[in-house]
């Protein structure tokens, strides 16, 4: 935007770039550098003119009658916010700084730090959110996958980053992009102001990184990749096509590897693609009007995804308890303040409820996922170590008996709750116990817990643009995953 000494080294292009008013190639600009390549009569022409315009050739996209330049070719979320965005700004941190830049460069020793506490933080990472994250400092090099830098914008670089004392700057840089991306990422419509927003935050960003990574030595104005700058266009495109991710190529790159395999017939290849595709369309449209023929909605005890049916409709999912526990001798001591909590928000005596009562160890959620208390792990001494948090840590579930069956929760709520940097975190209150309805939890968290607070991690939109397999836990069993809470908080 502002290049070091411009006029000493690139005087034929302007001092300075205005981020509101950037030059844009029109359709007709763009045909007549197509037409001045095509009359080129030597590769030297057409390598200066690629050179001063960034075209190269004609594509084969733009014999389509749809070819309109340049919201022919949207943005690629996948790639360029994870693969490329968030894989360079670590390797900038770690290597392409140099450890006199104190602020900038990631020591050897807080680096490794930062690995070990992303690889320990697996413990409380529901399964249901995507496969283990591996220590960034010993695996960037072994094919790091997207879902684990996805982890890394959206869960670990700053809760971890704060702890272990990253510079304020840096974290406060990275905090718009990581703001920025995620409002990108999720599906909703979005106002001309929200896109707005959106630009301002994202030219924050770019002026914060060029500051903090360029300054005023013209040697490091490479640091500025095109992958950073081309985030000023975000906000253009979801205008001209919606959703940033509609340009997704995950979804591209899946169904040619799906539709590739499926292909036989080598006498006629584009007939027999032209029928599975067919097929396949048919079978979404089905699905479509006929829910219930869904493989995703049918009953699975190990997704978790039990549905009432009537009349072969699914009707609405309802919460329910699993993992009946008995109230033993020695349990009653215990659960003598749990029993009192209830007592309070039902106005029910004790005596009166430890007859018509059940307790349970976890609760199946409306949407299917499946949450696990702090009892049902001290039951289980296989089960993962995990604490449920958000608005609170579930201590049990229970039942009770009665005209209107009830299931409720007793848990510790998560008090102090602030957000730096736009993570959320706070501290436990063991001596406080509440109760809520198991209908009322929104949804599981995980969380990393550090020193003196406990971060609250949020399953974040992007996850939903890859599969099981690309997500990395495709074999292993949702159903038995231990998760967080995250309640409403209007019970």
């Amino acid at each position: 935007m502002n290049p070091p000494e411009n006029d000493e080294y690139n005087p034929q292009r302007p001092p300075s770039y205005n981020l509101l008013q950037l030059p844009m190639r029109n359709e007709e600009d763009y045909w007549k550098i197509i037409k001045a390549l095509g009359a080129s009569h030597s590769k030297a022409q057409r390598a200066k003119i690629t050179k001063d315009t960034g075209i190269s050739r004609l594509p084969l996209c733009a014999a389509s009658k749809a070819f309109v330049h340049p919201t022919f070719f949207p943005l690629d979320p996948f790639h360029l916010f994870y693969e490329n965005c968030m894989a360079y700004i670590w390797d900038l941190w770690t290597t392409i700084t140099n450890p006199a830049e104190t602020a900038l460069h990631l020591p050897i020793d807080k680096a490794r730090q930062f690995g070990e506490a992303v690889s320990a933080a697996m413990k409380t990472l529901p399964p249901a959110f995507c496969g283990p994250v591996r220590d960034p400092f010993l695996k960037r090099q072994s094919q790091y996958k997207v879902y684990e830098w996805m982890a890394l914008l959206h869960w670990y670089v700053l809760p971890i980053g704060m702890e272990l004392g990253f510079d304020p700057a840096v974290l406060e840089n990275f905090s718009h992009f990581a703001s920025a991306i995620e409002f990108s990422m999720t599906v909703a419509s979005r106002s001309d102001l929200e896109i707005g927003d959106l630009h301002a935050k994202i030219r924050r960003f770019l002026v914060g990184f060029e500051a903090l990574y360029v300054g005023s030595n013209p040697e490091y104005i490479s640091r500025v990749r095109l992958c950073i700058f081309q985030l000023i266009h975000v906000p253009i495109h979801m205008k001209w096509n919606g959703s940033i991710r509609i340009g997704s190529q995950a979804t591209v790159e899946r169904t040619i590897g799906e539709v590739g395999h499926k292909i036989r017939s080598k006498k006629a290849p584009f007939a027999h693609l032209a029928n599975i595709i067919t097929e396949k369309e048919l079978l979404r449209i089905l699905t479509i009007i006929y829910p219930v023929l869904s493989l995703d909605l049918r009953d699975n005890d190990n997704s978790g995804s039990r549905l009432d049916t009537a009349a072969g409709y699914p009707s609405v999912r309802k919460s329910q308890v699993v993992q009946h526990l008995a109230i033993r001798r020695c349990d009653v001591e215990s659960t003598q303040d749990e029993f009192e909590a209830i007592s309070k928000a039902t106005n029910i005596y004790v005596a009166e409820l430890r007859e018509m009562s059940d307790r349970w160890g976890k609760a199946r959620l409306t949407n299917g996922r499946l949450l696990r208390s702090e009892l049902s792990d001290s039951r289980s001494p296989n089960a993962r170590t995990m604490k449920t948090t958000v608005f609170g840590e579930v201590i049990a579930f229970y039942t009770l008996e009665g005209p209107t069956k009830r299931s409720l929760a007793v848990y510790n709520p998560l008090t102090e709750v602030t957000q730096p940097l736009g993570q959320t975190r706070g501290k436990w209150d063991r001596s406080l116990l509440r109760i809520v309805d198991i209908s009322l939890i929104v949804d599981i968290v995980g969380i990393w817990e550090a020193k003196d607070y406990v971060y609250i991690l949020r399953k974040h939109p992007a996850l939903a643009m890859l599969s099981a397999e690309e997500l990395g836990n495709a074999e292993q069993d949702s159903g038995d995953s231990e998760e967080d809470s995250d309640m409403d908080d209007d019970h």
